[in-house]
């Protein structure tokens, strides 16, 4: 029926411009697929679709929207004849509008073939696809013709080419069409202010804006955008707040999201997340976007609780999360190592079908392993083809064994990537020195720096930060301090801080000051320095330097960061200060820690009151101990976690040498297994031992005392005492067995000082140590 009404219209129009004009308008109606081909079957079939370029034209861009470029091509090759460049030029926009480069680069080199003179219509489409897919090489060759043919003074061709050589990298290049321009609008001024945006040349930007304005031409909400993204890499607040002022003065966010998009995005980059969740709630209309910049400012700025919030929020909306939500939601439960969020975020990846893109794979695999779950990590990527894994892929594993203290794992995850041929990048190296620094591989780690320049990776100063806290951790210190004075640069805070770290273990003031002072210049602003050093004092009893460096601390308006404890079960989740009485189970807590410390002390538990760096008596030493967060945290879980699930708690500082201790007491008494995430790294409490094997505690004493424990008459006094089968102490013993056993030879050696070692070779608490 709609062919014949189409017919009947036909036969009663008589001229060709009122047939055109006509079909013309049924185009500009038309919405459906379905209808189009009707009224192009019905055109094919009385050949006036061939008389008619312009109306071939408007089907071409008609099938394009509708997503089939194939039918619009198939028309086109069907009608196009001469040598008229108005239908190439029609083609070339739909191949480039639905993202189709390379076809768009095909159809250039063929118009060229055969004979089809390009004009500036034509170059801004090729130049587009040259940038997009990032071909400098054929961008090049581009701008020869644009020469050649005389068109490299068109304004929007020279924009084309400043655009090109921008995203291809080359802004030098870029620059230099653009000071030839003879007139520069503001599009050509967006697009080198952009160019040096994109290459994170920031200043450049801003004063290139300044110059387009001294110019008189004013920044409108395209080049808002650049500009705001420029000032976030400067994460200049007071520069924010001008742009965004000039913004609304300008009325250049009224009903633009993207520009109120960049604005939230800028405060993000400048740490001022209240500013952006204002422009946020303050907008009319948000899109994905907006709500994936507003949830990318809380991650970025450690506030992932408040990012998941803010997720349950969006999908009551109605909006639904996209792949870039799953990645920014993955990243929030990884910051937090929340086990319960991560899985419930992975099902609702699922669930919604959103695609497993590689960079979405290796988070989640991530955000397993920062969550405690190296196993699903692990599971993850033996699951996946080798062709489906890239170098970050590797980086996750390599890292995840690493800060769970495998450092010999990570060593053969890094043999088998090599293998695979997978040419490893600076972030392997890191994961890798760090690896061996929780696991003190010292020999592995100093040959895994030497040979990074074998991979054409320049040491860098997280590098030399790992190297630092590795052999710092070792107590080789003034190795350390050498290779510091060794650097090609200066070294950054990362570096001092390991040293100071080292420094703190080890006892060693002299060393510690050296850093401590580069640390206050560097970054005076950090409290956590002056607490490093603070301790390392109060650890000499040098109370008078503690006063000074605290008062230090107080003028300067620093405060220390309290200690943070976080455990979950099912759905609840609790977290705990130092002492903490606000918590609903505290009084059953309190007592559960009590009850712990008495059960330890009967197995030979003795508090390590060198940890409470406060001049106190030694009974309110043990008082503070037992109220350390983590303690509190783990004593709940006893509570009200059911046996056979693990405990698994996060800290936000470094575990304490008793907190340590007394878990591998608690793990061996009560038969469960307690993972601790802190500042550093997991701890794995199983049977009365650490995954750690206690290196991250070991000094330089310890270290002293393997020799003397390693001796024949210390070695059957353990095997009497802890009644250990007699080849486990046999001939070759390590050094990571007998630190298995340091805390536990401690406590028998107390004893044996007191009374002699037969007289307690039959307590009770010594069968609760055997092996």
């Amino acid at each position: 029926m709609h062919r014949q009404g189409l017919y009947a219209c036909r036969n009663s129009i008589s001229t060709f411009s009122e047939l055109e004009n006509h079909y013309d308008r049924l185009l500009q109606s038309c919405s459906s697929l379905s209808t189009l081909k009707q009224i192009h079957s019905s055109l094919t079939t009385s050949g006036f679709i061939r008389q008619s370029p312009h109306l071939g034209a408007k089907f071409i861009a008609k099938y394009s929207k509708h997503d089939h470029p194939e039918i619009a091509r198939s028309l086109f090759d069907e009608i196009r004849s001469g040598h008229h460049s108005f239908l190439w030029n029609t083609m070339l926009r739909a191949y480039t509008n639905g993202a189709h480069f390379t076809k768009t680069l095909e159809l250039y080199f063929l118009m060229q073939r055969t004979g089809v003179r390009p004009n500036n219509y034509t170059f801004p489409f090729v130049l587009k696809s040259c940038a997009c897919e990032s071909l400098p090489v054929q961008g090049k060759m581009v701008h020869g013709e644009v020469i050649r043919t005389g068109f490299d003074t068109d304004t929007y061709v020279e924009a084309a080419l400043v655009d090109m050589y921008a995203k291809c990298g080359l802004i030098n290049e870029g620059r230099r069409v653009f000071d030839k321009m003879f007139k520069r609008d503001l599009v050509c001024w967006t697009a080198m202010i952009t160019a040096y945006e994109q290459a994170e040349r920031a200043k450049d930007a801003l004063v290139l804006l300044q110059k387009m304005q001294q110019e008189g031409l004013s920044i409108d909400s395209v080049a808002v955008v650049s500009v705001s993204s420029a000032v976030g890499q400067l994460g200049d607040s007071k520069m924010a707040e001008s742009v965004h002022a000039y913004a609304i003065c300008n009325a250049l966010l009224l009903h633009d999201v993207c520009a109120e998009n960049a604005i939230i995005g800028m405060y993000a980059k400048c740490a001022d997340v209240r500013k952006a969740r204002l422009v946020f709630d303050c907008m009319e209309e948000r899109d994905g976007i907006s709500w994936n910049s507003m949830l990318s400012a809380y991650t970025q700025n450690g506030l992932a609780s408040e990012a998941l919030l803010l997720f349950d929020q969006m999908q009551a909306s109605g909006c639904k999360p996209n792949p870039v939500t799953a990645l920014i939601m993955v990243s929030a439960c990884a910051y937090l190592g929340s086990r319960e969020h991560g899985r419930r975020i992975h099902n609702l990846i699922i669930n919604s079908k959103i695609k497993l893109e590689l960079a979405l794979r290796n988070a989640i695999m991530d955000m397993y392993a920062k969550c405690g779950d190296l196993d699903t990590a692990v599971e993850m990527f033996n699951d996946s083809r080798p062709s489906e894994r890239d170098v970050s892929s590797w980086n996750v594993l390599i890292s995840g064994y690493g800060t769970h203290g495998f450092g010999k794992e990570a060593l053969e995850i890094f043999s088998q990537m090599m293998n695979y041929g997978v040419r490893p990048d600076h972030i392997t190296f890191t994961s890798v020195l760090s690896a061996c620094s929780h696991s003190g591989l010292i020999n592995e780690g100093k040959k895994c720096f030497s040979d990074m320049p074998k991979f054409s990776v320049v040491p860098e100063a997280k590098h030399y930060a790992c190297m630092v806290d590795l052999l710092g951790r070792a107590g080789l210190l003034y190795e350390a301090y050498d290779l510091i004075k060794q650097m090609p640069s200066q070294p950054n805070d990362g570096v001092w801080g390991a040293l100071l770290l080292a420094c703190t273990i080890h006892k060693n003031t002299k060393l510690g000051e050296i850093a401590a002072n580069n640390l206050f210049q560097l970054d005076p602003g950090h409290p956590g320095y002056y607490v490093l050093m603070s301790n390392l004092y109060a650890a000499s009893s040098k109370w008078q330097e503690v006063g000074k460096l605290r008062g230090d601390m107080k003028s300067r308006g620093l405060r220390k960061i309290a200690a943070f404890s976080v455990i979950e079960f099912g759905k609840e989740v609790h977290g705990f200060h130092t002492a903490d009485q606000m918590n609903p189970y505290w009084r059953e807590v309190h007592r559960k820690v009590e009850g712990l410390a008495n059960e330890m002390k009967m197995v030979g538990y003795v508090p390590d009151r060198s940890c409470v760096l406060h001049d106190v008596e030694d009974e309110d030493k043990e008082h503070i101990l037992n109220n350390h967060s983590e303690k509190l945290a783990v004593a709940l879980g006893l509570i009200k976690i059911e046996r056979g699930t693990d405990i698994y708690v996060t800290k936000n500082l470094r575990v304490c040498n008793d907190c340590h201790s007394a878990f591998k007491f608690i793990s061996r008494i009560c038969g469960r297994k307690i993972i601790i995430r802190d500042a550093n790294r997991f701890h794995h409490f199983q049977g009365g031992l650490c995954s750690c094997k206690d290196y991250c505690l070991r000094t330089s004493l310890d270290k002293a005392l393997v020799k003397m424990i390693s001796s024949p008459m210390y070695l059957s006094f353990l095997q009497l005492c802890l009644q250990v089968p007699k080849n486990q102490f046999g001939q070759g013993v390590g050094e990571d067995d007998i630190f298995a056993y340091v805390p536990q030879f401690f406590a028998v050696v107390k004893l044996w000082d007191e009374a002699g070692p037969l007289a307690y070779t039959s307590l009770p608490y010594l069968e609760l140590m055997e092996s």
